[in-house]
């Protein structure tokens, strides 16, 4: 049933999305960079070899979401309550399941997905995302539901 779900949400990016978190030319393309830039086989090889490379494909997506949360009106944080190693491993299947698609594309597909639960405000207690990047870069790993 996830497998299902995941497909048909990758499925979902190739329809017109909602104005509010849509920024594109007038044909639908944009620029993309980095990381993200690589198919999911690549991102997946990246998952499976850890170390820097690994690190990059992270920190894109760190960026990513902030680019996010800072373009969006009404956004705090895009992920809202999703924790950054629930997001990886929603990444991990999408990408299992199309490994030809741009990460780009997939993480899009994702957010989409996540908006009406994202964060809008700044919470008082920031926890979930705050140290993320300093964890994955002193080599811990997180839990994920299928762990």
């Amino acid at each position: 049933m996830r497998a299902l779900f995941h497909t048909l949400l990758f499925s979902l990016t190739l329809l017109p999305l909602s104005g509010a978190t849509v920024a594109r030319d007038v044909n639908g393309n944009y620029a993309s960079f980095g990381a993200g830039s690589e198919n999911c086989d690549v991102y997946l090889e990246a998952r499976k070899a850890g170390g820097g490379y690994l690190r990059a494909y992270e920190e894109w997506v760190s960026g990513h979401l902030t680019a996010y949360n800072l373009l969006l009106d009404n956004t705090y944080n895009i992920a809202g309550g999703t924790s950054p190693y629930e997001l990886f491993a929603d990444l991990d299947v999408i990408c299992q399941e199309n490994p030809d698609a741009a990460l780009v594309q997939v993480l899009a597909a994702r957010l989409e997905q996540l908006y009406n639960d994202r964060h809008n405000l700044s919470p008082g207690d920031r926890s979930g995302w705050d140290g993320f990047l300093e964890d994955i870069r002193d080599g811990a790993k997180g839990q994920t539901e299928e762990e």
